[in-house]
């Protein structure tokens, strides 16, 4: 699993706000989730949060060209293996550390509000992307799903829809997931 954390541009809060509040974005491929997660980023950036994204690689793809020097490392046997330029970190463990045990790393390392891409049975708070009327389907094996993010326009659904080319309404929701009426009570950075 890689661990990345940007130090560059990075406030660090004095007080530690502890758990940090988690909404999953999940879908199939290709529906967006990415594209969404950065337009959310990018607005609770401007709120003042502290943002942590967790991103489930369900291909365990090789993140790291063969031959490399991080990658020699870990082949040769080393769990734990960690690269830092002056800007940023990243860290690879082997076995990689439940979703739990990364949002609470998260959390000590600053992030107030923690978007995970994927990870469809966890129990947090989820959003589901859907780009084709099949994919609605996916909601029947969800838990504490709040809401839909379509890419085509859906009536008289038991969850609020907001459209994908909206990408304010969508943040707007999920800060409300996040926090309800109490959406100044964390320390914004």
């Amino acid at each position: 699993i890689v661990w990345a954390v940007e130090f560059a541009k990075r406030k660090r809060c004095v007080r530690m706000v502890t758990p940090p509040r988690v909404v999953q974005i999940v879908g199939y491929s290709d529906t967006g989730k990415t594209t969404l997660i950065t337009h959310l980023i990018r607005y609770l950036r401007q709120l003042g949060y502290q943002v942590g994204v967790i991103k489930r690689d369900g291909h365990d793809r090789e993140w790291e060209p063969a031959g490399k020097d991080t990658w020699t490392f870990r082949h040769a046997g080393a769990g734990l293996v960690a690269i830092q330029s002056s800007t940023k970190m990243a860290w690879f463990e082997q076995p990689p550390p439940s979703l739990d045990a990364l949002i609470g790393r998260m959390g000590e390392a600053g992030a107030q509000i923690i978007l995970v891409e994927g990870f469809k049975t966890a129990p947090y708070p989820k959003l589901l992307v859907v780009r084709e009327r099949s994919h609605l389907a996916l909601l029947e094996r969800l838990t504490d799903c709040r809401g839909i993010v379509s890419w085509f326009p859906l009536q008289a659904q038991a969850l609020p829809v907001y459209p994908i080319d909206q990408p304010q309404r969508v943040a707007a929701f999920v800060e409300t997931v996040l926090f309800g009426d109490q959406q100044n009570h964390l320390e914004r950075c």
